[in-house]
C-alpha cells in the first residue's frame, strides 16, 4: 500500500520539478535561438561599446576599434548626420566611415556612446530591418552630453545583421531652427 502522506509530498515536488524544467527549456531556447530583434539590439549595443573610447586609451586600441567598425556595416553604407552644433555630413562606404571615426577618436580624451530606447521592426521576410533609437554621447571633459534620435536600416548578410544606412531624425525644435546658409 502506498502512504497517503508521501503522495501529498510527491505531487507538489513533481509539479515544481515540471515547472522548473519548462522554465529552463524556455530560457535555453531564448539563449540559443534569440529573436532577430534581440540579435539586432545586441549588435547595436556592441557597436556603441566599440565606438566608445576610454580616457587614456592609446592610439593603437583606438585604431583597432575604428578598423573593427567594418564588422557592423555593409560596404556601401550611407550615413547622413545632421546634429545640432555640428556641420551636416554624409559618409559613404565603410572606408570613409572608418577614417571619420578614427579622426574623431584622435580629438577626444574619452567618449562614451550609448544607444537607448532601441525599437526594431522587421520586414516580412526577416531579411531587412529598421531600428529607431536615441544616441547619447558623453565627451570626457565636457559638462553636457549630446542626445540625438536616429533611424538605422539593417540587412541580413550571411546570417549577420549589418547596418546599410543611418539617418538623423529631425526633431521639431531642430526643424524650426533657422539653418545658416551654405556656400
Amino acid at each position: 500500500m502506498s502512504d497517503p502522506a508521501a503522495n501529498l509530498v510527491r505531487k507538489p515536488v513533481r509539479l515544481i520539478l515540471a515547472a522548473a524544467l519548462i522554465g529552463l527549456a524556455i530560457w535555453g531556447w531564448r539563449v540559443w535561438f534569440p529573436s532577430p530583434q534581440n540579435v539586432i539590439r545586441s549588435r547595436l549595443l556592441q557597436l556603441a561599446r566599440t565606438v566608445s573610447v576610454e580616457p587614456g586609451e592609446g592610439t593603437i586600441p583606438r585604431g583597432f576599434k575604428a578598423q573593427s567598425l567594418g564588422d557592423y556595416f555593409t560596404a556601401d553604407v550611407v550615413i547622413n548626420l545632421d546634429v545640432r552644433g555640428f556641420d551636416t555630413r554624409e559618409l559613404r562606404g565603410r572606408d570613409e566611415l572608418k577614417q571619420a571615426v578614427l579622426g574623431a577618436m584622435q580629438h577626444v580624451r574619452g567618449l562614451k556612446v550609448e544607444f537607448l530606447d532601441i525599437k526594431v521592426t522587421l520586414d516580412a521576410g526577416n531579411q531587412s530591418a529598421a531600428a529607431n533609437l536615441t544616441g547619447k554621447a558623453t565627451v570626457e571633459g565636457e559638462g553636457d552630453f549630446q542626445v540625438q534620435e536616429f533611424n538605422f536600416k539593417l540587412k541580413k548578410v550571411d546570417r549577420t545583421w549589418l547596418i546599410s544606412r543611418i539617418d538623423t531624425v529631425q526633431t521639431l525644435s531642430q526643424a524650426t531652427t533657422p539653418r545658416p546658409s551654405r556656400v
